[in-house]
């Protein structure tokens, strides 16, 4: 089968949607010839990638329209940029497809459910998704987010509000065959007379490193914890850093290693200093993919108390090292997990402090009950090698397609 992947985000050795991206395309080039349609921003990383390895199967096309060349690519502009590119996209995806005749267009990135994709008119079958951005926390979970993290988090739930009244997303969930969702959270924000075709299917899957064992943690030993992942509002950094203060005062044996870097750092760090604690945490900014696998095997828990993410790449790889996870019932990580491989903290009928009290508790639990870590551990490494590897995630969207 031929198929034209829409990537905007395709990025060889990377987390998140570029990495996500470039997964896709080669587990569909495994078996199928597939033409990638990405941003030219993309070109050196993927070209780099490409001298070094063979994929006779994989094609990749870089588009970028001649009056947005000038735009640069970052956090601030991604989205606009991004969605510029959409609608730019249709008359060169015509091209391709009068120059290759293919049997199926796809888009997979960015998978934001309130962005259209126009791939549905190229007169062949569209699969579009998997997609998220329908996730959400009531407002109670968000008072305590600051600045410009807060303004964002009011507009985004807006904006998700107004996407229903879009035309051009109306017309293109009305071309596809089969939409795909990462949550349910996604499918009931889906405008109403499409919500019963979509199917929840993950977009994310992980490569489960062999001879993987639960670090086993010595009497003594403090439990040590790890955040890893973008620094914003939405990712309850703060309720960790109020959780880990608490257990700190009363004295529970514990270390937090906080991964990562963005926008809401600078608020992070006076919380952190409010509390007493910015010198307890260890800050790390940035690590090489390959680096942060290293520290997950030094790690003994993944505290990912996220609001509203889709997915969270995070929270399979470090079940695949053996890590429990410590994750809210909101959003992806909550569908990534198993009661036998993580603590799934509730967030029903919960206000912020409940919400800390609920962070203190499972931390407390893993602290306090080392047999049962380590089983959770090993638990964890079963449930991502048989359901959530990379060759299950889009062998399973494409048979949805025959369904």
């Amino acid at each position: 089968m031929k198929i034209l992947l829409s990537a905007f985000a395709c990025v060889p050795a990377a987390g998140s949607e570029g990495g996500g991206g470039w997964r896709w395309a080669l587990e569909l080039a495994a078996n199928h010839e597939v033409t990638v349609v990405t941003d030219i921003t993309r070109r050196e990383a993927i070209e780099a990638r490409l001298s070094q390895e063979g994929h006779p199967n994989l094609r990749i096309v870089y588009f970028r329209p001649a009056w947005l060349r000038l735009v640069p690519l970052n956090f601030s502009t991604a989205q606009l940029l991004y969605t510029a590119w959409q609608f730019a996209l249709l008359p060169f995806a015509w091209r391709l497809q009068k120059q290759n005749h293919f049997d199926l267009a796809m888009h997979i990135s960015y998978g934001v459910y309130r962005t259209p994709s126009f791939l549905g008119y190229l007169g062949i079958p569209f699969v579009f998704g998997p997609l998220g951005g329908g996730e959400d926390a009531p407002l109670r979970l968000k008072r305590s987010i600051k600045g410009r993290e807060k303004v964002r988090e009011l507009l985004r739930t807006l904006v998700n509000k107004l996407a229903l009244f879009d035309p051009f997303l109306w017309a293109a969930y009305a071309k596809a065959a089969l939409i795909l969702v990462r949550t349910e959270d996604t499918r009931n924000a889906l405008p109403w007379p499409y919500r019963k075709r979509a199917i929840v299917h993950q977009e994310i899957g992980i490569d489960v490193p062999a001879d993987i064992k639960p670090a086993i943690r010595q009497v003594g030993e403090p439990l040590r914890v790890l955040y890893a992942g973008r620094l914003l509002g939405l990712k309850g950094v703060h309720f960790a850093i109020r959780a880990m203060a608490t257990l700190w005062r009363h004295g529970t044996n514990c270390e937090f290693t906080v991964v990562g870097r963005g926008p809401y750092e600078t608020e992070l760090r006076r919380l952190a200093r409010e509390e007493g604690v910015e010198e307890r945490i260890r800050w790390i900014s940035y690590l090489p993919q390959s680096e942060l696998f290293s520290l997950y095997r030094e790690m003994h828990c993944l505290l990912f108390p996220s609001l509203h993410d889709s997915g969270g790449n995070v929270v399979l790889e470090s079940q695949a090292y053996g890590l429990p996870v410590i994750c809210l019932d909101l959003g992806g990580p909550a569908t990534l997990v198993r009661p036998d491989t993580a603590i799934i903290v509730s967030t029903q009928n919960q206000d912020e402090e409940g919400l800390v009290r609920g962070l203190v508790e499972a931390i407390k639990q893993l602290a306090g009950d080392e047999t049962r870590r380590v089983a959770m551990g090993r638990a964890a490494i079963t449930n991502v090698s048989e359901t959530m590897s990379w060759k299950n995630r889009v062998k399973v969207a494409l048979t949805l397609l025959n369904k």
